[in-house]
């Protein structure tokens, strides 16, 4: 009887060590129908919010649309859906892109690791309905990776953007109910189609589950054909430099050990893109891991690696900051193709990342671009530097990226049924070193590039003024 019991007890413990002890993100998988009813429900609607990652682990961000003659930028949170005993935030307001509204944004402070929450934001006649926000831990987390959500696909067609919304929803649903100790989503850029409406934003935040996930949106080309990511976004310690103009812009944000760089790719100005990096980076030396997010892909899979503009210009724009700053991994979309490079320096390959492996303090970068929500490219061939690539390119795939101490877990899995496609660990024990002699002699020579960088700038204003906006 002592050795059934202890047989019973010890399969009850192996079941709860199995079980995910994180509540399910509310996330349904739709069917099409109900994703036509959701839609029509919604799209004529310009108030939805958006849940933003903040500055550090402890905070969170809200940015929504309101009736100008009552817009109130307040947000209550409680840790009950009655909302009883909450605390109120207050933000502020500014002009939107219509006559009619104002975009309200509230920054949340004071949030703890594992504790669920419920908020409110307060729509200018009331509050909203109660709507659930779950931390999980800071130090030990996961992270989310979809990029080219670009809502409308490459038109302004409503019906097109109806079809990528539900290919968003439904990618969402498959990664979060696989994963539902998913803290925030990272996208690399491309989050709309023209960067120029209302409704491409709501369409993005129609799905339930965004109201409980934090994002971080990097601006990709087709984000910047307009200027809506100015009214739609509340990202952390946007940076907009010296030399910046109209939409451009990075931010940084930190998560446990951490540290996120978020780049405008869209803008050549080397000098400001580096100001933004160094900063971040001397406010965070004590992160543990480094990672940079960017739209073009510099050494992804398909035409990336012949288009002149990326090989050319932004190679040189960003790989010295990457190399510099020894960042770990650099998150990358645009061409639509699902990939990943081996271990990258100075544009060379530095060392082989077979998936399924697991590297202790490896020499270079990993660089992983993402498919898209949308529509997918096509392959032109293998590059040298392409350790794994994914050919059914009809599906979308996520990423997660786990972090555990001195160990990131980097996984791709289909969209549609979360099979595995590719994985690389890497652990680390050695401490990064800022302050070598060669480090402070690239930081020099950059001066060049720089000043190059601006020349373009200036060029590539006038191009666009000719064209009528960024490709």
């Amino acid at each position: 009887m002592k050795k059934l019991l202890a047989l019973f007890l010890a399969m009850i413990f192996a079941l709860q060590l199995g079980t995910s002890s994180f509540a399910a993100f509310d996330a349904p998988l739709l069917e099409r129908d109900e994703w036509d009813e959701l839609y029509g429900s919604l799209c004529d609607s310009n108030e939805l919010p958006m849940l933003c990652v903040g500055a550090n682990e402890t905070e969170a961000s809200l940015v929504w649309h309101s009736a100008k003659e009552n817009a109130t930028p307040e947000v209550r949170l409680a840790k009950n859906e009655l909302m009883t005993n909450a605390q109120t935030f207050t933000g502020k307001t500014t002009e939107a892109e219509n006559d009619y509204q104002l975009v309200c944004r509230v920054t949340i402070t004071g949030l703890t690791e594992n504790t669920t929450y419920y908020y409110q934001w307060n729509t200018g006649d009331g509050w909203s309905e109660p709507c659930k926000y779950e931390t999980k831990s800071f130090a030990s987390h996961k992270a989310l990776v979809i990029g080219d959500i670009q809502i409308g696909g490459q038109s302004e067609d409503s019906q097109i953007q109806s079809d990528v919304g539900y290919n968003w929803n439904n990618v969402l649903s498959e990664a979060l109910t696989k994963n539902p100790d998913i803290s925030y989503l990272v996208s690399p850029g491309d989050n709309t189609s023209t960067g120029k409406t209302a409704d491409e934003w709501q369409t993005l935040l129609m799905p339930k589950a965004v109201r409980s996930l934090p994002m971080a949106l990097a601006i990709g080309n087709h984000d910047k054909k307009g200027m809506t990511y100015n009214y739609y976004t509340n990202m952390p310690n946007e940076f907009y430099g010296k030399y910046f103009e109209g939409l451009d812009r990075d931010f940084w944000f930190r998560h446990g050990d951490v540290l996120y760089l978020v780049f405008d790719a869209t803008s050549s100005s080397a000098a400001d893109h580096m100001a933004m990096a160094k900063e971040a980076v001397e406010k965070n030396k004590d992160a543990t891991w480094r990672i940079g997010v960017m739209h073009q892909a510099l050494f992804g899979p398909g035409y990336s690696g012949i288009d002149p503009e990326t090989q050319l210009l932004l190679n040189a724009v960003f790989t010295p900051i990457y190399d510099t700053f020894d960042l770990d991994l650099v998150l990358t979309g645009h061409s639509h193709l699902q990939g990943r490079s081996h271990f990258m320096t100075e544009s060379m390959v530095v060392g082989k990342a077979e998936s399924g492996k697991t590297y202790k303090d490896p020499n270079g970068i990993i660089y992983l671009n993402t498919n898209a929500v949308c529509d997918h490219g096509s392959f032109s061939g293998s590059l040298p530097y392409i350790a794994y690539e994914f050919s059914d390119n009809d599906v979308t795939t996520y990423t997660t990226l786990e972090f555990e101490g001195d160990t990131m877990k980097i996984e791709t899995r289909r969209g549609d049924n979360s099979e595995l496609l590719d994985s690389l660990t890497i652990e680390k024990t050695e401490e990064q070193n800022d302050d070598m002699f060669l480090k402070k002699f690239q930081r020099f020579l950059y001066k060049v590039v720089e000043f190059l960088g601006l020349v373009y700038m200036k060029i590539d204003a006038i191009v666009v003024k000719i064209r009528g906006g960024h490709f």
